[in-house]
Parts: structure tokens; C-alpha cells; sequence
């Protein structure tokens, strides 16, 4: 089996790159570059926006175009590795893009929460040991990265058909 069927980031990309730029903004709407853990797939969705930004289609030539006119260029290992990455994950996509990628941002995002969670929860467990109480305090109560993405999630599951009660603890 392919490991790209179970990359819900990976997936969400391939079908974003098959969709219009309309349809495109829809979907990428609420959508930041840094939602993503893997950093090719980051750099990826940056292009997509770049791209939908300047009313162009997030396809893989334009996409792999957005690549090649990015300031602080990519050396050409690079690059290539960019571009077979975008071949790949297009390739890889769903059949039907624009039924799955509303449900495909929701998941992304809501591992997008998780991390924010998990991170926050380290960040606090560090300052326990580390921290004078007052800045402990503070940090306790700055959950504002992972407020907004419980927002964003939230958002984009009810336009996704996505069901909290569907879900399966692990």
C-alpha cells in the first residue's frame, strides 16, 4: 500500500491542486502554510496560496512556477525533490477533489490543533520545572494558537460533514 493514502496533508494538497482558483480560495480559506507538520507539505501549501493569492489555479506546473520564482530560490536538489513531492501528492489524490478536500482540511486542522495542544502542554510542563510562578501563570493562560486552530477546526468540520460524536477515542 501506498504510506501517501494515509497522509491526510498530503491528501488534502493533491485535491486542492486539482480544484479552480475559485474553488480553491474557498477551501484554502482559514488555511495557513503553518497548519501543516511536514515541511515540504508546508512549503507546498505557501505555493498554493501564493498562487490562489494571484488568481491562478493551485496546479502542479503553477505550483512547481511559484516554486522557481521564490526569492531565497531553492538550491536545484531541492527543487526537484519540491517538484516530484507536488507529482506525487497530485497523483496520489482522490478522485473527485472538491468532495474531499473540505473533509481533508478539517482533519488536517484538527491534527493541527492536537500538536498546538501537545506543544502548549510541553511548553507548561517545561516551565513547572524551569519557570518562576508568575511566568507559569502567564503561559497557563496563553492558549491563543491553540484556541484559534479549535476554531478553524471547528469551522471547517461543520462545512465538512465531519461529526464530533463520529469520533473514536484511541
Amino acid at each position: 500500500m501506498n504510506p501517501a493514502l494515509l497522509d491526510p496533508e498530503r491528501q488534502f494538497l493533491g485535491c486542492l491542486m486539482q480544484l479552480p482558483a475559485s474553488p480553491a480560495r474557498r477551501v484554502l480559506a482559514g488555511m495557513r502554510a503553518a497548519d501543516l507538520a511536514d515541511p515540504t507539505a508546508t512549503f507546498v501549501l505557501h505555493l498554493a496560496i501564493r498562487a490562489v493569492a494571484h488568481d491562478q489555479p493551485p496546479s502542479p506546473a503553477v505550483l512547481f512556477e511559484q516554486a522557481h520564482e521564490i526569492a531565497d530560490r531553492p538550491r536545484a536538489t531541492r527543487l526537484q525533490q519540491v517538484g516530484l513531492w507536488i507529482a506525487n501528492a497530485y497523483q496520489d489524490a482522490p478522485v473527485a477533489p472538491e468532495q474531499h478536500a473540505a473533509y481533508l482540511k478539517a482533519v488536517v486542522l484538527k491534527a493541527a490543533w492536537r500538536r498546538a495542544v501537545a506543544e502548549h502542554a510541553h511548553r507548561l510542563l517545561q516551565a513547572v520545572a524551569e519557570s518562576p510562578t508568575d511566568e507559569l501563570h502567564e503561559l497557563a493562560d496563553d492558549t491563543t494558537t491553540a484556541d484559534d486552530l479549535w476554531t478553524r477546526y471547528q469551522t471547517a468540520s461543520r462545512h465538512s460533514g465531519i461529526s464530533a460524536r463520529l469520533e473514536v477515542a484511541a
